[in-house]
């Protein structure tokens, strides 16, 4: 299949005085033209660090370490500073970051902040066209430049943000937590409006969340993401149905009902399988070896020591040693 975007063996560390962190941990994967993926895990699994990777906007101290990020057939992460700057950023990938509803900056009007990200790219200020036909996209009226941030409901600015993501027509948006803080409907709107855009513009969507619920609605391939690596790929029918790795079928049966009726149990192969978890492996520290989820697992054994072997199929992978 050709990938509108490729990651290969993606590594984003952060240098600490404590030591570092692998924030973003040996993490794969391919992103098709007009595909949706979603990246779904706990708080702290590095799945925002991955989404300003793809940016190249890792915060300091964290830095990307290894591994490659294809556009096309093009390795951007080779690009200098300048070179991303004027070909890749905005143009071609953009990004909705996390916490936008405070990303807006509070003295400028939305205009002004609008113009500005045209300005870097060689518009002139008085393009207003360009705006307002962003602004549209996502059913808000071109009056709104006039307003600053604190006018706006939540929903508004969190359009506003998507707007500005939008201005130069990228390929690639990665949205980071893109609902998170807003109410429910707002939320209906927001996910609505992402799948039309997608539609409408043939873009390709990287949907960050730790919501599988949030996911369902939007992606057609799911990765979940655990200390930093993706620990299992698939489609989404596939990771709701018949998730493979122990934290998946976790995550899967944590899901309420809305018919109240209670999660399939652990399978039965599974429990016949069961292994004991040793004391030992639960008091060790984290290691640079081993399955990092080898403290809370109900099937850890002592192969689980060493480092999953990834297994796939058809349609994705699982790093597992269930599946040796």
């Amino acid at each position: 299949m050709n990938f509108a975007l490729t990651v290969n063996n993606l590594k984003v560390y952060y240098f600490t005085q404590f030591g570092n962190v692998r924030a973003v941990d040996d993490v794969s994967f391919g992103l098709a033209k007009n595909e949706s993926i979603g990246i779904v895990g706990e708080s702290g699994c590095g799945k925002s660090t991955l989404g300003a990777a793809l940016l190249r906007s890792v915060p300091f101290p964290g830095k990307i370490v290894g591994g490659q990020i294809i556009l096309d057939t093009q390795n951007i992460s080779k690009l200098s500073d300048t070179e991303f700057d004027k070909n890749i950023r905005w143009k071609e990938i953009s990004m909705i970051f996390q916490g936008a509803l405070n990303s807006l900056d509070p003295v400028f009007t939305v205009g002004s902040q609008m113009k500005e990200i045209l300005k870097q790219h060689g518009y002139s200020r008085d393009d207003f066209k360009v705006i307002s036909d962003s602004l549209e996209s996502v059913l808000l009226e071109p009056s709104i430049t006039k307003k600053y941030p604190h006018e706006l409901s939540g929903g508004m600015k969190q359009r506003v943000a998507i707007a500005m993501a939008l201005l130069l027509n990228p390929r690639i948006l990665i949205a980071d937590e893109p609902t998170t803080s807003l109410d429910v409907m707002v939320q209906s709107q927001i996910i609505n409006l992402l799948k039309k855009l997608k539609k409408d513009r043939n873009m390709s969507i990287v949907f960050i969340s730790h919501d599988l619920g949030v996911i369902s609605e939007v992606s057609e391939t799911i990765a979940i993401m655990y200390r930093g690596q993706i620990i299992e790929l698939g489609k989404s029918y596939d990771i709701y149905n018949k998730p493979k790795h122990p934290y998946t079928e976790k995550l899967v049966t944590s899901i309420p009902s809305l018919k109240g009726e209670e999660k399939t149990p652990l399978k039965p192969d599974r429990k016949s399988e069961r292994f004991e978890i040793l004391e030992s492996l639960q008091e060790s520290t984290v290691r640079d070896t081993g399955c990092k989820y080898i403290h809370s697992c109900p099937y850890a054994k002592e192969k689980c020591r060493n480092d999953p072997p990834l297994i796939n199929d058809k349609n994705g992978f699982v790093r597992c040693w269930l599946y040796e």
